[in-house]
């Protein structure tokens, strides 16, 4: 099998973007980031990422490997030969730039498919729709797009049926291709992109003690740091005084929180009293930030890691119910069945695996 560390990364934003209003359409934001930067994230692991870009656009960075196209006016067919003829690796991953919600977890699965015996694998959709320029080139295929452009043939559907290739049926797979497969062409898609970002949201439990609140503050810290809008609700079972609020909610505002919200059986802190809610009333309060971590919550069915500590506990009390992980600084732990276990100090593992599981 080969491996993502032994594959290169092209992204293919050398197109006008002539229904974008001609904007680079690679440095549109998304989620606090331009699409670029999201790219780069998601493809880190790989050997190297090139960037296959027209000869007009202004765009620099150290980050990527630029690639100016040779042909001008003939579509990606251009950037692919350029990509593959450059590539120091046999195989490369490719993608057009504004397919903004990508995953890890799919990316992986797409990457599986890389064969020596193959010229190419390439993502076919649910219904049927080949997106040939979403997989993975090998180099033997240089030969025959370097004839299908000699000829003006710059369709790679065309060139594709003289390549053995691998069609990736999404339609034997859970991911929502619908979703996942979508390209930000215009202004609209953009527009609908941004409007419709769901805000993530999962708690983290334990019982009294367990570290909770000092596990929230540093994740806040590295959540803020790579650049998402982050906030915290934590529910008070005491019915918390308005001039002697909850200490944990002020370690939160100190870590970074953008906003946070502590609510009990009579009010909530918004400075307005109120009945207690459903959690999704409070969520709204919210709706614009990337993510929500819930404090508690031990007992839901919310998606949740739970903290057990050495001393306090050694054993897992949260509902299993979505629970994800657990973090702890125990190498085992009662009634964990097969749930993984993360170090409480490696902050950095623990937060790599919350976007995995949640972006």
């Amino acid at each position: 099998m080969i491996k993502i560390k032994d594959m290169n990364v092209l992204i293919l934003a050398g197109g006008k973007g002539s229904r974008m209003n001609f904007c680079n359409k690679v440095l549109l934001k998304y989620k606090n980031k331009t699409f670029l930067e999201n790219l780069k994230n998601l493809f880190s692991d790989f050997n190297k990422i090139y960037l296959s870009l027209n000869t007009a656009q202004d765009i620099k960075s150290d980050e990527f490997i630029r690639i100016d196209d040779d042909f001008s006016e003939i579509g990606p067919i251009s950037g692919l030969y350029k990509g593959l003829l450059e590539s120091d690796t046999n195989f490369i991953f490719t993608l057009p730039c504004d397919v903004p919600n990508l995953t890890k977890e799919f990316i992986e699965y797409i990457s599986n498919f890389a064969e020596s015996h193959y010229d190419a694998a390439i993502v076919r959709d649910k219904n049927g729709f080949i997106h040939p320029l979403l997989g993975i080139y090998n180099k033997s295929c240089l030969e025959n797009i370097r004839k299908a452009i000699d000829a003006k043939d710059y369709k790679i559907l065309n060139f594709l049926k003289d390549l053995n290739v691998k069609y990736i049926d999404l339609k034997y797979t859970v991911f929502d291709d619908t979703h996942i497969l979508k390209n930000i062409n215009t202004p609209e898609d953009y527009n609908s992109l941004i409007q419709n970002k769901k805000t993530i949201f999962f708690a983290v439990s334990g019982i009294k003690n367990s570290g909770k609140t000092t596990l929230i503050s540093n994740l806040l810290k590295k959540f803020t740091d790579n650049g998402y809008k982050v906030g915290t609700i934590k529910h008070d079972g005491h019915d918390f005084e308005m001039d002697n609020i909850d200490s944990d909610t002020h370690k939160h505002i100190k870590a970074g929180a953008h906003g946070t919200l502590i609510f009990s059986k009579s009010k909530f802190m918004f400075l307005e009293n109120s009945t207690q809610k459903s959690l999704e009333f409070y969520l709204e309060f919210f709706k614009d930030y990337d993510f929500i971590i819930l404090e508690g919550f031990k007992n839901s069915n919310y998606p949740k890691i739970e903290v057990i500590k050495s001393g306090i506990s050694n054993e897992s009390v949260s509902n299993k119910q979505n629970l994800q992980f657990l973090v702890s600084d125990l190498k085992e732990i009662e009634n964990s069945s097969h749930l993984k276990i993360l170090d409480i100090n490696n902050i950095d593992n623990i937060f790599e695996n919350i976007i995995q599981i949640f972006v």
